[in-house]
């Protein structure tokens, strides 16, 4: 079997300076203490649903501002988002068009990204406009409240650097030699405001039977095509997005997450949509050594986003594939907690759960949120 990944090539691919530092030790060593209660704790603190919708509802993403607003967006009846301060009353907002990434450029600024292109509301929104038209967008960032990207399909990356009222293509985005038609950039994350990277995959057309769900979800999973090795495209910036540097690896399975702290430790999440042996691996990256190496894989744990923390804690959030996809295509909610990359624990949860997919937020180890793709919406305080 061809190796999921290829350890010496994600040491070079991502290979980023994380400058600024790492954290003053008591904020590491607090950090921890915030992580060890739900390790050791006789009665620890649990993830806790804070809004359960009354109506079905399909959540495409969710984000929160550094001043602790919170957005859930997707669709009911109509495309709708919900926003909270700190968690309290979730308000629904309609949004012009069903969303597909969402995010905050500031307390006040929301953008989304749909199929028609990238949306802005200006007063948290109330009001929307449409700022750019574009067909394949999968996702919208921004790194301060005037610079910010958008990625796609067909080798789609557009950077504005004035708030969103211009977007020029990012001409890096086109240097992989892979075909254009077949190349999505689908991930986007600033360590610093100087240290970046994108990631996006080359999927060609090939036979057999496929779908929308991955393969874990499928329920005919057992005629699902195997899974086959793609060509994994990593854009890096060490200079605030003036300069990028790309480079492909073959390998098993899409990035979909890389995630770091600033004592430049990180985790990439691969994400495997057809037919394998896991439904997703977890590979640590230590950027002051350039050393990488498996950190988290189970067959039972669908990892579907990550949080990093400095000193190597993180938390997972992960759904159990269902017994019988026919039956439900949702599995059981876990999150997981480790304070090295390596030894997983898991998190308390008030109730059972099940969701199909969890989206994580939060710039603590003691203060984190979820949201599932089912609508519901949980926060853990350590």
């Amino acid at each position: 079997m061809v190796p999921a990944f290829s350890l010496q090539r994600s040491a070079r691919a991502f290979a980023l300076v994380a400058e600024g530092g790492a954290y003053p030790l008591g904020r590491r060593a607090a950090a921890g203490l915030l992580l060890s209660p739900f390790i050791s704790a006789a009665k620890p603190p649990a993830w806790t649903v804070v809004h359960q919708p009354s109506r079905p509802i399909t959540l495409a993403d969710f984000a929160r501002s550094e001043g602790g607003y919170l957005a859930a967006a997707g669709s009911e009846e109509k495309p709708l988002m919900l926003l909270s301060k700190d968690g309290g009353e979730w308000r629904p907002h309609p949004l012009p068009d069903p969303p597909i990434a969402l995010c905050f450029a500031g307390e006040q600024d929301l953008w989304f990204a749909s199929r028609s292109g990238l949306w802005r509301s200006g007063d948290l929104g109330q009001t929307w406009k449409l700022q750019l038209k574009h067909e394949s967008l999968t996702r919208v960032y921004f790194l301060t409240a005037d610079h910010g990207y958008a990625l796609g399909g067909n080798k789609t990356i557009v950077e504005t650097a004035d708030g969103g009222r211009t977007w020029n293509p990012l001409p890096a985005a086109a240097e992989p030699s892979t075909n254009a038609e077949y190349t999505t950039y689908h991930w986007i994350d600033f360590v610093t405001a100087r240290a970046g990277v994108i990631t996006g995959v080359s999927h060609p057309p090939r036979t057999g039977r496929t779908g929308a769900l991955p393969a874990w979800r499928d329920p005919h999973r057992d005629l699902r095509r195997p899974e086959w090795p793609s060509a994994s495209i990593t854009l890096e910036t060490r200079d605030g997005g003036a300069a990028w540097k790309h480079s492909i690896t073959s390998l098993f399975g899409t990035i979909t997450r890389v995630r770091y702290a600033r004592d430049g430790r990180g985790l990439a999440l691969i994400e495997f949509h057809d037919a394998f042996e896991y439904p997703s691996e977890i590979f640590s990256i230590d950027l002051r050594n350039g050393r990488s190496g498996r950190a988290f894989r189970e067959k039972d744990r669908a990892v579907t986003d990550l949080l990093v923390f400095p000193g190597g804690q993180a938390v997972l959030a992960a759904i159990e594939p269902p017994p019988d996809p026919k039956a439900s295509t949702l599995g059981a909610v876990h999150f997981l907690a480790a304070d090295d990359f390596s030894n997983w624990t898991e998190m308390p949860l008030d109730a059972p759960l099940q969701a199909g997919r969890l989206w994580l937020a939060g710039d603590t180890p003691g203060s984190l949120w979820a949201a599932s793709d089912v609508g519901t919406i949980l926060r853990f305080a350590g």
